[in-house]
């Protein structure tokens, strides 16, 4: 698995209430017994939300909300 995989999982983990970067560490340390330093997440959680699969809110992470076919093809081609 990926840095990316292992970020989104613990995202999603943390449901509704959003998740710090810290938690994020902690959490692939304890499913995927790896320690990441802080400035890999960053880095990672950054092309995440560039790519809008991910948002911040006081400094919580959350799953960025899904798109509707429609509305990506609309997106992609215009109306």
């Amino acid at each position: 698995m990926s840095v990316t995989n292992w970020v989104l999982e613990a995202i999603e983990k943390s449901y509704s209430k959003g998740i710090t970067i810290r938690e994020i560490q902690r959490y692939i340390d304890e499913h995927h017994y790896e320690e990441l330093a802080i400035f890999t997440l960053e880095t990672e959680l950054q092309s995440l939300e560039k790519k809008n699969r991910i948002r911040l809110e006081n400094e919580r992470y959350f799953k960025a909300k899904q798109v509707s076919k429609e509305d990506a093809f609309k997106k992609l081609f215009g109306d």
